[in-house]
């Protein structure tokens, strides 16, 4: 009841500008299994991933709307069955292959690239490997070696998929990134993960600064036509060094955090916008 209190507060504040379909989520599930629950019920979420390749699990045969989309994180997944009710038409490639902390997806770039034709053989549409902020650009960082090789021999990428975790909540710096991005690699962005945290400092960061972070950067997103998907890192508490930074949306019982109140209210603003444009 609170939560929809909050959605209608939100219809009624914000303005809601012309947008495309493109929010998501990283979510995976909590210790009574029902994300799914929260995943369906959110206001215009178009998609989610959960860096498998099979959905997110529920009891029964629940109804599923949300599109899910696959990920192949590291090399011990290559050859794992995708499980989905709905139909599959994306795949995300190798998670932050650029960082040694990345439990076990760690990748060269010459592995990569031999594994990438396996990737391609699945017939879907492919987004690059997600490398760190810092992998992302620069003649030397592992996304551009990753990348010339894709070029020089013929491979597939359709899309870059890419992370970015602001340190200042500067918004206007995440677009300028976005654009230096997309003018480097001349495709489509889907934006997998971002937040406002320093991940040297997680304790840092607040719930009300990435409830504002949040908000704007979605509304920065939703205006970029190069940025076709993003999705906020991440749904559920995310435990590191043995604590659970203030970036997550909703909490184990799926009561919502004001990053989570925010979130909805960006999202139900473009909810709206998406029906008013079908009926005219």
């Amino acid at each position: 009841m609170i939560k929809k209190f909050f959605l209608l507060v939100g219809l009624m504040l914000m303005p809601a500008p012309a947008m495309a379909a493109k929010a998501g989520i990283g979510a995976w599930e909590n210790p009574s299994y029902t994300m799914l629950d929260w995943i369906e019920d959110a206001p215009a979420l178009d998609w989610y991933y959960n860096w498998r390749t099979d959905q997110i699990w529920a009891p029964g045969r629940p109804a599923r709307s949300v599109e899910f989309v696959p990920m192949i994180r590291s090399a011990r997944d290559v050859g794992k069955r995708i499980v989905s009710d709905l139909r599959v038409t994306t795949l995300l490639g190798f998670n932050e292959p650029d960082n040694p902390a990345s439990n076990g997806s760690n990748l060269s770039v010459a592995r990569a690239i031999a594994l990438w034709p396996r990737l391609e053989a699945r017939g879907l549409r492919l987004g690059s490997p997600a490398t760190t902020q810092g992998g992302t650009l620069g003649r030397n960082s592992w996304q551009r070696r990753f990348m010339n090789q894709v070029e020089a021999r013929g491979l597939r990428v359709d899309f870059m998929a890419v992370h970015y975790y602001s340190t200042d909540g500067d918004v206007a710096a995440f677009e300028a990134w976005l654009k230096a991005v997309h003018a480097e690699y001349r495709r489509p962005i889907w934006v997998t993960e971002f937040a406002y945290i320093d991940w040297n400092r997680p304790g840092a960061a607040s719930y009300a600064g990435n409830a504002a972070f949040a908000q704007a950067a979605i509304l920065m997103m939703e205006k970029l036509p190069f940025v076709e998907r993003h999705a906020w890192f991440a749904a559920n508490p995310y435990e590191t060094f043995g604590r659970a930074p203030r970036i997550n949306l909703v909490d184990d019982a799926l009561d919502p955090t004001p990053v989570g109140l925010a979130f909805d209210r960006v999202l139900s603003a473009i909810g709206e916008r998406q029906t008013a444009d079908r009926g005219q």
